[in-house]
């Protein structure tokens, strides 16, 4: 390989490197308190205040399913993609058995 190969190989992975190590980095580091992070017993007493959060009655989120209101609504969502798909699928096979093939020469 020539030199500016090589240099623009070092560039692009150096930064490959800083996009995702330096997040995961900051990430590691804010877990231990920092300038927001205060001291180990102020985040106990905030994890146990979580805790009894998330274990207070109505903590389950809003209610409202993800997938609609009952089981019909998926299943018809999921026919309809089929449906979709299948037909994309249907299509790209009829168009290549119909095409007469040349002879090469």
């Amino acid at each position: 390989m020539n030199k500016p190969t090589i240099a623009a190989v070092a560039v692009a992975a150096a930064l490959a490197i800083s996009v995702f190590a330096l997040p995961s980095i900051e990430i590691a580091k804010a877990q231990y308190g920092g300038v927001t992070g205060g001291n180990i017993e102020e985040q106990l007493k905030l994890a146990r205040e979580k805790i009894s959060n998330a274990k207070s009655a109505g903590a389950y989120g809003s209610g409202t399913p993800m997938l609609g209101t009952n089981i019909n609504e998926t299943v018809l969502f999921i026919i309809i993609l089929a449906v979709i798909f299948g037909g994309v699928a249907a299509a790209f096979f009829i168009m290549g058995r119909s095409k007469k093939k040349e002879v090469a020469r």
